[in-house]
């Protein structure tokens, strides 16, 4: 749990810093129109946080496209919505370990 709030805070620092930094760069590339090499797809940073995303119930948010991460950089923007979506993907990803018999709790 705590790889995937850290990893969601910290997100929240990149959106809301200034477009111009390598990493904010780095987003708007892959969000680009740009042809991707052949055979497996990489596990990236955006894949793993849309992954995330899906997994919330109460929200229908995304990050496939860039207006999704325009969105996500506007709900950055305000830190008490960022906080809650951070706090209700922790609650979510723990219920769900909590329902899994396989999670390694006896």
């Amino acid at each position: 749990m705590q790889v995937l709030e850290a990893r969601w805070r910290l997100f929240g620092h990149v959106l809301r810093r200034d477009r111009n930094i390598p990493a904010n760069k780095a987003m708007l590339f892959y969000f680009s129109d740009y042809k991707r090499a052949r055979g497996r797809p990489q596990t990236t940073l955006p894949i793993t946080l849309n992954n995330d995303l899906k997994k919330l119930v109460a929200t229908k948010l995304e990050l496939t496209t860039q207006t999704d991460l325009d969105t996500l950089r506007l709900i950055a923007e305000d830190r008490p919505k960022w906080n809650a979506l951070v706090a209700e993907k922790r609650k979510t990803a723990e219920a769900a370990r909590s329902d899994d018999p396989a999670s390694g709790r006896l």
